[in-house]
């Protein structure tokens, strides 16, 4: 492999995560938050496994592994996702993206230490200021954006802020359980076997607290197809290839990077004014990814 493809395949799933939301909110106005997810699931876990099946990639040999992956799918993102998505309609998505980005620097210094990781004095140093800075980035609004955000409860925080925190939880366990078997294990494949599992898992969940019915167009599912292509079979795929190729710190430092390359590719095409904050929160964040992998 080609040296810091790791590093690579983590700056393209931050990309791929960066623009996904601009894709996601088109689909979620129109379908539904958990209509949204379901559709989206199912049709990735399909598109996955062709493409694991095409490349020839397939191998449910190893159950150690099929059933790590399978559990990572259901706890990190089928469970994952529906607390993250309650915790956005009782906090609104700033406070629970803030919180939420908690997931990242947790999961780089809990995944070092269970893979018996070593971080050096710069490393750490740039650890520290990327997520400072990644956390500038989304604590500085844009002028243009709504405070609190469209489906803010005041009265729900109590119950917005546990969800959150179980969605990091959940959001670290499925990194970790994934990271352990990467090494041996095609990233289209892991992929599927997540995604699928997480479909499985879902369903429940979106028959509860789906939204009311709603007339789904054609049209509608264009929006469900390039979310799909986009965050989870490029940003997932790319993750999880990460994994394998480099040390779990690196891949979360860069791959928790997507609100710096939102805030970039705003700036440039849709012109949006940022505060001076998210742009020093940019500045810095890209100075402690230059010594995070300065120091390998």
């Amino acid at each position: 492999m080609f040296p810091y493809a790791g590093e690579g395949f983590a700056l393209a799933a931050a990309l791929c995560w960066a623009i996904g939301p601009l894709i996601a909110y088109r689909g979620v106005e129109a379908l539904g938050t958990f209509r949204f997810s379901m559709f989206r699931f199912a049709l990735s876990a399909t598109s996955l496994f062709i493409l694991a099946a095409t490349l020839e990639s397939l191998d449910f040999s190893n159950t150690r592994t099929v059933l790590l992956l399978t559990i990572s799918g259901i706890v990190g993102i089928a469970f994952g996702e529906a607390c993250l998505f309650q915790a956005v309609y009782f906090l609104g998505p700033r406070i629970a993206s803030i919180i939420f980005s908690l997931h990242a620097p947790l999961t780089a210094f809990v995944g070092a230490a269970i893979f018996s990781e070593t971080i050096s004095a710069v490393a750490l140093s740039g650890i520290l200021l990327s997520f400072g800075g990644v956390y500038m980035a989304i604590f500085f609004r844009s002028q243009s954006e709504v405070s609190g955000g469209e489906w803010y409860k005041p009265s729900k925080n109590t119950g917005g802020l546990l969800l959150v925190g179980l969605a990091v939880i959940f959001q670290i366990i499925g990194a970790l359980l994934s990271k352990e078997v990467m090494s041996n294990t095609s990233p289209f494949f892991a992929s599927f076997l997540r995604t699928a599992s997480a479909t499985v898992a879902f369903a429940p969940i979106f028959i509860t607290l789906r939204e009311r019915k709603r007339l789904v167009q054609l049209s509608d599912l264009k929006f469900v197809a390039l979310s799909a292509l986009v965050s989870t079979i490029g940003g997932m795929t790319f993750l999880l290839a990460a994994f394998a190729n480099t040390e779990i710190f690196r891949a979360v430092v860069l791959a928790s990077l997507s609100p710096v390359q939102y805030i970039i590719i705003m700036s440039i095409w849709r012109r949006e004014n940022f505060p001076l904050g998210a742009w020093i929160g940019t500045f810095v964040t890209l100075v402690g990814v230059v010594m995070t992998i300065g120091s390998a």
